[in-house]
């Protein structure tokens, strides 16, 4: 038993995750203190023009953005295990070049379009405008989102906790001393820009760090710099844009669109209440992104090498293992709201913060046995089939969220979400239906 034991604890798969857990827990922690500190800083009125602000940036960005990073980590990954290094540099290469020309048309298509929505959908211009600032940081992150692909691909998953919960730590300060110093959102933001500068030279001394200590290859930056210029986009990108779909679809559906909505037609001190629910639920989903950065690279190893066997157990295991775990505390959490109203923000949050969790639960619990979905398609190359049971969900849940918004004002873009995250359980008849197929061979596809 204890030999078993020792050899549990030596799994370079429960240590990543381990390692990313703690990281995923404290980033965690910090937001809710943040959104704690803000609530009395800003109000709920404040707080939520904050949030809309912040969720039309993720608007316009997502609608432009492609899964730039998911694609790469995968690759680097398979790359390492066959020993293809210079498959590495030349990924690393890809991530910096459509992060800079997809970011930079973020920034000037945002200055013509985001104030006129701000002003069109909230009758305030300076929200637009506040959303415009925010495009800044993705251009300024290419560096750290760089440095992450490479050390997740590699699978150093502890200087990417370390890069990931600093650039945290950091952001919380800085956000919050800004809203401190001006008791405006303005404050908050532009401590949102600087943080993401400084999270910039952090990523770059830490991946330094990681290429001086040896272990799997990573290569001198200066190398990927040099591929920058020549490498052709077209190489990843048709991937980068299928799996971008779903990304930007999930994110848009799952955390913009319900603010947005709300705020139009509820009030933005519903978006508040709606943002800290979903981020005290957020808790136990955290473990799903320790989990589930550490299956991509392990189950994209497994399929490089054709072991059928090993990433059939790899994903089950780790599916039923994780999702109950996540359902359990989200029930947990969900009891514990009343006390944390109580104790650590303003008395008007408690009732509609935890009307809100409750809707929140009725998705978020089919939701945590999806850990592992986004790396299954990734690593077995399905990301077509990702993409359109993805848009089939979207055409069968955007009706009933339309009619749920215009009937319950409050509650109807919580209702319309949670049935949005039910439709998980179409993606598992997909899996189910892939792994019998891959059985009659005994080889992955």
């Amino acid at each position: 038993m204890s030999r078993r034991l020792l050899d549990l604890l030596r799994n370079k798969f429960l240590k990543d995750t381990a390692t990313l857990q703690v990281s995923g827990l404290i980033n965690q922690a910090s937001q809710l203190i943040s959104s704690a500190v803000i609530a009395f800083l800003l109000g709920a009125e404040g707080q939520g023009a904050l949030g809309v602000a912040v969720m039309l940036q993720g608007l316009f960005y997502n609608l432009v953005s492609v899964g730039v990073i998911q694609a790469a980590v995968g690759q680097v990954a398979s790359a390492t295990a066959r020993g293809m290094q210079g498959k590495v540099a030349a990924w690393m290469a890809f991530v910096a070049k459509t992060y800079v020309l997809f970011n930079t048309l973020l920034i000037v298509g945002g200055f013509f379009v985001l104030p006129r929505i701000g002003a069109a959908w909230y009758g305030s211009e300076d929200l637009g405008w506040w959303a415009w600032w925010l495009t800044l940081w993705p251009l300024v992150d290419t560096p750290r989102a760089v440095v992450v692909v490479a050390l997740q691909g590699t699978r150093r998953m502890l200087p990417l906790a370390q890069l990931e919960t600093a650039q945290e730590l950091g952001r919380v300060f800085l956000v919050t001393a800004g809203a401190v110093i001006t008791g405006t959102p303005e404050g908050a933001i532009v401590g949102e820009i600087i943080s993401r500068l400084l999270a910039m030279f952090v990523g770059l001394e830490i991946y330094r760090e990681a290429h001086a200590d040896g272990g799997s290859y990573l290569p001198p930056l200066r190398e990927v710099l040099r591929h920058v210029p020549e490498i052709p986009m077209r190489q990843g990108i048709a991937v980068a844009i299928r799996l971008g779909i779903v990304k930007n679809l999930s994110s848009i559906f799952l955390r913009v669109l319900p603010r947005l909505l709300i705020g139009g037609t509820a009030g933005l001190s519903w978006v508040a209440y709606f943002q800290i629910a979903q981020r005290i639920i957020d808790i136990p989903m955290m473990l799903l992104q320790g989990v589930s950065r550490t299956m991509l690279p392990a189950l994209a190893e497994r399929h490089g090498l054709k072991d059928l066997a090993g990433f059939r157990r790899l994903f089950v295991r780790t599916t039923w293992i994780a999702g109950s775990t996540i359902a359990i505390g989200i029930l947990c959490v969900l009891a514990l709201i009343p006390w944390i109203c109580r104790h650590f923000y303003p008395d008007d949050y408690a009732r509609p913060v935890f009307l809100s969790a409750s809707i929140l639960a009725l998705g978020y619990i089919p939701m945590a046995f999806a850990v592992g979905l986004e790396s299954f398609y990734l690593a077995t190359n399905q990301v077509r089939a990702n993409v359109v049971l993805a848009l089939a969900g979207c055409a069968v849940t955007i009706p009933v969220n339309v009619y749920l918004v215009q009937h319950l004002p409050e509650t109807g873009p919580l209702w319309g979400l949670s049935f949005y995250m039910s439709w998980v359980f179409v993606h598992f008849a997909y899996v189910a239906w892939w792994f019998r197929r891959a059985s009659r061979t005994d080889l992955i596809p």
